[in-house]
């Protein structure tokens, strides 16, 4: 049995206690604000007679989407006036001429007027897609990149920005953000040639920011001219994680690194997005890798003598040891994301 006693780690060191995440706000994902009234997929008549589909994404007063119309998607832009229930947005037709839409929301419809900026007004009315798909997402479409970002429970994830990149042309690439439903469509140059897709998840947990690269489930580079669906899954094993290390907070702590255990509970979900307990045993080498990024409360034990017993413990956010001590990580510019802990004897 290989007993340690190591020098004493000078805690009066330690810098003020970090701020607390609020229990239950889970991984703050960029932009993952609750699913506004006016965000999502919409269909329904122009003039009464002709089909339209209509996918919008609200951000603070400013609305951004596409239109569906004639078998073309048409980028839009314009704002939300929320006292009044008002969405006004433009777009421009295929032949230059301008579009206002002006509709009220009241319920899962949007009532109201466009107006050309060559020809008479006429009227719009659009219903809400109870199934939240994005309007023509289903299906590839010439020179349009479209698809759904989720976690791997099936969540749809929002704020995502999604991104399509020539594999030809230099600097010629096409952005786009995932909406409430965790739905994209981005319009692409029309270029002759192949693109790639990909995906930056941001967030925060913990305190903590992060960035994440994901994958389209299918990353074959497509024809721009016939379009793709490009679906991305956020993996528990895609989650950001740091290391956790440990050191004694005096020179008469006894402990047996062989037999060294800790439980680690989320404060709140991690950023796999787990509120489970899990145990990490003590490796060999200096500190212990890979656990996903979070604020947690964490308890140790050990078998000395064989016998079983806890083990106090300390963090830079908690400095008084206790049989569980409430731990998040912060980023070092050397070390990158860490969480240290020190430990003492009961």
């Amino acid at each position: 049995m290989t007993y340690a006693r190591l020098l004493a780690v000078a805690l009066f060191a330690l810098p003020a206690a970090l701020p607390a995440l609020s229990t239950g706000t889970g991984v703050a994902f960029a932009a993952t604000s609750p699913a506004s009234p006016l965000s999502g997929a919409w269909k329904g008549k122009i003039d009464g007679l002709y089909d339209v589909e209509v996918s919008l994404t609200l951000q603070g007063t400013r609305v951004t989407g596409l239109t569906r119309f004639a078998q073309k998607d048409f980028p839009v832009s314009g704002t939300w006036d929320a006292a009044r229930n008002l969405v006004t947005y433009s777009f421009k037709y295929f032949d230059g001429r301008t579009n206002t839409v002006k509709a009220t929301l009241k319920g899962n419809t949007l009532n109201g007027a466009y107006t050309w900026s060559k020809g008479k007004p006429g009227t719009m009315t659009l219903t809400r897609v109870a199934s939240g798909a994005a309007a023509g997402s289903d299906k590839a479409a010439a020179y349009v990149m479209t698809g759904t970002v989720r976690n791997d429970k099936g969540s749809p994830i929002a704020g995502v920005e999604v991104f399509a990149d020539h594999t030809a042309f230099y600097n010629m690439n096409a952005v786009g953000k995932t909406d409430a439903q965790g739905r994209y469509r981005i319009p692409l140059a029309q270029q002759p040639g192949t693109w790639n897709a990909g995906a930056y998840l941001r967030g925060e947990v913990g305190g903590q920011p992060f960035e994440v690269r994901l994958s389209p489930d299918n990353d074959t580079p497509f024809d721009g001219s016939k379009g793709a669906v490009r679906n991305f899954t956020y993996k528990a094993s895609n989650a950001p994680s740091g290391k956790v290390y440990t050191y004694l907070s005096h020179s008469n702590v006894e402990v047996d690194y062989d037999q060294l255990e800790f439980i680690f509970t989320p404060d709140g979900p991690n950023a796999a997005g787990s509120t489970a307990p899990f145990s990490v045993k003590n490796k060999p080498g200096y500190g212990m890798p890979d656990v996903p990024l979070g604020r947690y409360k964490v308890s140790a034990t050990q078998v000395l003598n064989g016998v079983k017993q806890p083990l106090l413990l300390s963090s830079r956010g908690q400095q008084k040891a206790s049989l569980s001590v409430l731990a998040t990580f912060t980023y070092d510019s050397h070390y990158g994301q860490t969480l240290e802990l020190f430990l003492e004897n009961p």
